[in-house]
Parts: C-alpha cells; sequence; structure tokens
C-alpha cells in the first residue's frame, strides 16, 4: 500500500495543552478572518518583515492540516502573532509539546503504520483494521505517475495514477490506495475507478475526516520479482484546494507528479515541496515552470519514506 493524495490531518494531532483552551488551527483561523487579511496579502506582509511562508503552508496551518514544527516555523508564528495583532505567545502557547522526532522520521517500524505518514490516526486506523493486508508491504513501486486535475471551479477533479510495481513475495494479487479531501469535501461522493490492468475491489470512506480507502485487484498473483503495470483514478471534484500531496512508506525509484489546471483557474504561482509526514511542514523545493498546457510537474528520484507534492497560489 503506497498512501497518496491530499491531506487534512487531524484536526488538533497533539492534543491541545489545555482542554479548555480552542486548538491551534481554530484560533489561528479566527484571528486571520478577525484581521481581514487574505492568505496571500498576509503571505506578503510577512515577506515584508523577512519572514517566508507560503500561502499553502497558511492554509494548511488554519485547516489543521499541518503545524509550525521547525524553528524557522516558529519564528515565522511569531511574526505572524504580531502581524494579526494577537498577544505575543498566544498562538505558540496552543501548538503543545512538540511531537518527538524520532517516531516521525518513518525509518524502521514506523513505515509499516500508513496512520504515521498521513498523520491521520484512529479515522486511518479504523478503515485499515477493515482490510487485514493493507499495512502489508507487498510491493516495491519501480515507477509512478500521478496526474492530478484541478477544474475551472479550483477544485481537484480527478487524481489519476499509472504504477509500475514489483512483488517482494509470492502470491502478491492488490494494491491499496489512500485519499483525504480537502477541507470541505464530500467523501460520499468520491469513487475509484479502475483504468488499465486492474479492477476495484473495496472501497471504504470516513466522510468525518474526507478519507477513502480503495483495493486495486491485481487479476493475478505475482510471484516474487515479478512486475506489474497498472492504473487507476480518484474522482472528487468537492472542494476547492491549493495543494496535493503524495506519500511513500518505502523508497520509490522515481515518481512524477503532474497537475494540469483548466484555461479558466490558472494559478500565479506554483511550488513544489517535500515533507517528512503528510500533516508535517511544508519544505519547500523551488518554484515551479507553468507550462503553456497550464500543467506543473514535480520529479523525485529514489524518493525517500515521506512525502513529497506541489502547491498553487490564486491570483
Amino acid at each position: 500500500m503506497d498512501p497518496a493524495g491530499t491531506t487534512s490531518a487531524d484536526p488538533n494531532p497533539a492534543g491541545d495543552p489545555d482542554p479548555g483552551q480552542p486548538a491551534f488551527h481554530i484560533a489561528l483561523r479566527a484571528a486571520i478572518e478577525a484581521r481581514g487579511l487574505t492568505l496571500e496579502r498576509l503571505h506578503v506582509r510577512l515577506a515584508q518583515r523577512g519572514i517566508q511562508v507560503s500561502a499553502a503552508s497558511l492554509s494548511y496551518w488554519q485547516h489543521g492540516r499541518t503545524r509550525p514544527e521547525r524553528p524557522d516555523s516558529l519564528r515565522a508564528l511569531d511574526v505572524l502573532e504580531e502581524v494579526l495583532g494577537v498577544a505575543t505567545g498566544s498562538l505558540r502557547s496552543l501548538l503543545g509539546p512538540r511531537r518527538p522526532p524520532g517516531p516521525r522520521s518513518l525509518r524502521g517500524t514506523v513505515a509499516d503504520r500508513p496512520e504515521e505518514l498521513m498523520g491521520v490516526g484512529e479515522p486511518l486506523t479504523r478503515l485499515l483494521d477493515q482490510l487485514p493486508r493493507s499495512r502489508n508491504n507487498d510491493l516495491d513501486l519501480v515507477s509512478q505517475h500521478e496526474c492530478v486535475t484541478v477544474d475551472a471551479h479550483r477544485r481537484i477533479a480527478e487524481v489519476s495514477s499509472t504504477a509500475l510495481a514489483a512483488a517482494r513475495r509470492d502470491g502478491v494479487d492488490r494494491y491499496y490506495t489512500v485519499y483525504q479531501g480537502d477541507p470541505g469535501c464530500d467523501v460520499r461522493r468520491m469513487e475509484v475507478e479502475a483504468v488499465r490492468d486492474c479492477t476495484v475491489g473495496r472501497v471504504l470512506r470516513d466522510p468525518a475526516a474526507g478519507l477513502l480507502v480503495g483495493e486495486l485487484l491485481l487479476g493475478w498473483e505475482l510471484a516474487r520479482g515479478d512486475t506489474h503495470l497498472f492504473g487507476f483514478r480518484i474522482t472528487d471534484g468537492t472542494a476547492v484546494s491549493t495543494i496535493h500531496s503524495h506519500g511513500f512508506r518505502y523508497r520509490v525509484s522515481q515518481f512524477v507528479l503532474q497537475v494540469r489546471f483548466s484555461a479558466a483557474a490558472v494559478p500565479i504561482r506554483v511550488d513544489g515541496f517535500a515533507q517528512t509526514t503528510l500533516d508535517g511542514d511544508l519544505r519547500p523545493t523551488g518554484q515551479l515552470h507553468l507550462t503553456p498546457h497550464h500543467t506543473a510537474q514535480l520529479v523525485c528520484s529514489d524518493a525517500d519514506p515521506g512525502g513529497a507534492g506541489i502547491a498553487w497560489t490564486w491570483e
């Protein structure tokens, strides 16, 4: 199984430092709304003070999908409090204790648990527990090409994926994918569709968490070392998005992520990023070129466990 998709992690993954206080993301969103600033304008205000935080990162923070953890992100938070006109330390105090770096590194045993990579926790655990083989490391992904289509309404309409997989043992006959939609999505309207040399098995959903787990049946039992090329897509189109990230439990030889925008909804900027886990800080990897075909792509070779993705900024 190779979890993939946009993520909107457990709204308070670290737990509130005080049950009587609001979660960090709720307080941040309220402060931004009270100030009346768009995320892009907030990004500009921070940049004027020498702080580089993308609008995508700010969106992730205010929706509880990630939280500031690295030293530079915490410094940015201090300046953000000043820009928003809230008391010094009022937002930082809601972060709670920093998560231990060891278990979140995805080295060793953590890679065996998709929940740690996705950062979703119990909702994903409940779904995977219904699919006993879903946590197995049965396949190596030799290569994977994922194409995200953004429609005229700025929604991710679909995510299509073509993968070349190699069996790690005898008898492998299926692959599992995990997808989590953006805040406000309707997972009940999402579908998993087979495109090439596979069929759809069980599809489980958690509407509250915006989670979907899909089972792809390969149609035959691979022997150890056998390869299989297959393709599938997930249709969404239920929420506005500014980002797409893909998680790897194990090293992938080559991963290509392409985002294709409708001509009626072309962003003003597109950036690549990496993550240790899909609810962790976005580590910018550079601005991406938007082609005349309204596409941007990110290529990763020998991608380590963790995440990679593309974020975009609307005008």
